[in-house]
């Protein structure tokens, strides 16, 4: 029985080990979701020494991140998708809008499928910034940032493995499909309306 009560005495305290490591994983993650975040809203409002700022303080809660990971992956692998995907889009977002060199899955250092998942959400932000491009009555450039939706949308699509391999990206891929649908009619129609203010106008 002494030896029952060593082996369980030595599992709780593994347990415990790994629960606390657990509890400073979500903690970390938490934050660096919320700086992604504050880092996208700083892109759409060109704040970009705040996104410079956020940005560099999550790739250091990412490195931390990745030490608790490789500590114990099996248990812990899970907890880096959303930060992952946030921080891909967060990247990918501003290479587009600000037109630098588009980084890969390595150069950012994030898992492959968490970077295809976070890539398809920088369709919808590229909406976004098109929608506060059309209120501001600025059309330069929609056709370029449409023709990048559509390319990382052909690109995501072609991508035909398991819903094991994958997870859920080709409903993120679908979503996308539609999401640029919409953009296009919003820009044929803003472009519209502006052609028929100007006919207008010369009358």
């Amino acid at each position: 029985m002494n030896n029952f009560n060593n082996i369980f005495s030595d599992i709780k305290e593994k347990l415990d080990r790994i629960n606390q490591e657990r509890e400073k994983l979500i903690k970390i993650s938490r934050e660096m979701i919320r700086n992604c975040s504050i880092a996208i809203k700083s892109i759409h409002r060109k704040e970009f020494n705040v996104y410079e700022e956020k940005i560099k303080e999550v790739k250091s809660q990412h490195e931390f991140l990745l030490e608790l990971i490789n500590k114990n992956p099996l248990a812990f692998a899970r907890y880096l998708k959303t930060p992952e995907q946030e921080f891909v889009e967060a990247v990918c977002l501003n290479a587009l809008i600000s037109d630098l060199d588009f980084p890969t899955s390595k150069d950012i250092g994030v898992d492959d499928v968490n970077y295809l998942l976070g890539l398809a959400d920088v369709i919808g932000e590229l909406r976004r910034h098109v929608l506060d491009k059309l209120i501001q009555d600025d059309t330069e450039g929609l056709d370029k940032i449409l023709d990048e939706m559509e390319n990382i949308y052909t690109f995501l699509f072609s991508l035909d493995f398991p819903k094991a391999i994958t997870h859920d990206l080709r409903r993120k891929t679908d979503i996308a499909r539609s999401i640029i649908e919409r953009t296009r009619g919003d820009i044929s129609l803003s472009l519209q309306i502006n052609r028929l203010h100007k006919n207008l106008e010369k009358k």
